[in-house]
């Protein structure tokens, strides 16, 4: 009895043994049961803070780039706004600031500037905006246990009107938060800066008065001028409004002077060359004390027939025209003509002198004819020498033919000095011929002007009126720069 009540102290015994061996096991399973669930909790909330900041880099970079691109459309408009002032100055009539092609190229260029300057502005205030955005929480949610936040914004260092500056960086810290538990991100931008904000390949046509070389010339071009009473200063002021057109003409006034006025041109910017005045006093309006060395610098300086100042001065005057609207019949000072050494031109109806023409260097002088007819004269006293970087210059159609016949058997040249004529009829010429009809050097001497407007601008003469013309006028450039972002765990 006593030994079965000890077997089944044994067995009692063995029972609680397992009782105890199976609630330790259990605590320890529980317990490392708790454990994992702690820490897949805590990495399901670090997980979360991390999805927090990727959407904060997505909320800011999403707002940044649409911000660049209000930038770009404000700058495009901008930009098109400035060129339409450029255009307004170009049409007719064009203004003083933009008459030119290097004033219309340097409004281009200061535009240009211009733009650029804005665009890097309105950069650099929306990089300021997100700045001043830096620790201001934000929640995606109500709950407001997940938010996001800008920790710190840097960028490229640099100031409005740098002109080399071809891309700006931005770096942002974006901190995510879940239930407390923050995570940060860093965000990278860059922003490209255009080279230009202008598009010439892409240019708009804008018609412009402007004043150029008239390439058909005629005659009555050459001697359409109708003296009128309006003086060169009200002619310059008008030409300076842009009201006036070309070939500007004027008739000089008592009070005026040839040296005065070039100096207001050029004083205007205008060239003395697209200018032609009459006067009928040519000793007081171009000579000051004297009337050595007269440089016209390029104007046209239009006389009577009549006025022996201009005759006795032929010899004085340099880098001009003279036209004298009608026969030239005073030759004292036909003798040295050029001695200045600069080129000069001489235009007349006809000739008739009893003088000697020789020494003449460094002048072209035309026999251009009357308007109708072909009994112009030609006229000289017993030599005619057309010397060094000389020519004499005849339309044969409006000539004696007399003084022609003369002119080809007597005119000598020296070095240089050459001979060209025009006429319109194409079977009709002009040789050298000595007296016993042999050619002597007609190859040599003698050009044809295949047109009338050639044979005068190969006699230095060239004239210029208001043409028409389309100038071209850049675009805006789109501005289609990259925007790049990298996100750094």
């Amino acid at each position: 009895m006593k030994y079965f009540t000890n077997e089944r102290g044994y067995a009692l015994l063995i029972v609680l043994l397992v009782v105890v061996l199976f609630l330790g096991l259990s605590a320890t399973f529980i317990a490392g049961s708790l454990n994992n669930a702690q820490q897949e909790q805590t990495i399901d909330v670090s997980n979360q803070s991390v999805a927090a900041a990727e959407m904060g880099v997505l909320y800011y970079s999403a707002d940044f780039e649409l911000e660049i691109e209000r930038v770009k459309k404000t700058v495009l408009e901008q930009t098109q706004i400035k060129l339409n002032s450029l255009i307004d100055c170009i049409k007719p009539p064009t203004g003083e600031d933009c008459d030119t092609a290097a004033e219309r190229d340097s409004w281009e260029q200061e535009i240009d500037r211009e733009m650029r300057k804005l665009y890097l502005e309105k950069v650099k205030s929306a990089i300021t905006v997100m700045e001043n955005e830096a620790n201001n929480k934000k929640s995606p949610f109500s709950e407001e246990q997940i938010n996001y936040l800008i920790k710190e914004v840097s960028s490229t260092e640099f100031k409005a009107d740098n002109e080399d500056l071809t891309a700006i960086e931005i770096e942002m810290k974006i901190e995510g938060t879940s239930k407390e538990t923050p995570n940060t991100l860093l965000s990278a931008f860059t922003v490209e800066v255009p080279d230009t904000f202008l598009n010439p390949n892409e240019a708009i046509k804008v018609d412009t008065a402007v004043v150029a070389l008239d390439q058909d010339l005629t005659y009555d071009d050459i001697f359409s001028f109708a003296a009128n009473s309006k003086s060169c200063g009200v002619l310059l002021e008008e030409v300076k409004a842009g009201t006036a057109e070309a070939p500007y003409e004027c008739t000089a006034q008592v009070n005026e002077s040839l040296a005065s006025f070039i100096e207001d041109i050029k004083e205007k910017g205008f060239d003395p060359e697209d200018f032609r005045v009459y006067t009928q006093d040519f000793r007081s309006y171009a000579c000051d004390n004297n009337c050595n060395n007269l440089n016209f610098e390029g104007i046209n300086l239009v006389v009577d027939q009549n006025d022996a100042g201009a005759f006795n001065n032929m010899n004085n005057f340099v880098n001009g025209d003279l036209i004298i609207d009608g026969t030239l019949t005073t030759g004292n000072n036909l003798i040295n003509l050029g001695k200045n050494g600069v080129k000069q031109n001489i235009i007349v109806k006809g000739l008739d002198v009893d003088n000697n023409i020789k020494n003449m260097y460094y002048t072209n002088f035309l026999v251009l004819g009357n308007e109708e007819g072909t009994d112009a004269r030609l006229q000289w006293g017993k030599h005619f020498t057309v010397d060094n970087y000389s020519r004499l210059c005849i339309d044969i159609d409006r000539i004696n033919q007399a003084d022609l016949d003369r002119l080809s058997r007597e005119l000598q040249f020296s070095n240089s000095g050459s001979l060209i004529y025009y006429s319109a009829d194409l079977n009709k010429t002009f040789s050298l011929i000595d007296k016993k009809g042999r050619d002597r050097g007609t190859e040599v001497y003698v050009k044809r002007g295949e047109t009338y407007t050639s044979f005068l601008q190969n006699c230095g003469v060239s004239l210029k009126d208001m043409q028409t013309m389309p100038t071209d006028v850049a675009v805006p450039n789109a501005i289609d720069t990259g925007f790049d972002f990298e996100v750094e765990y």
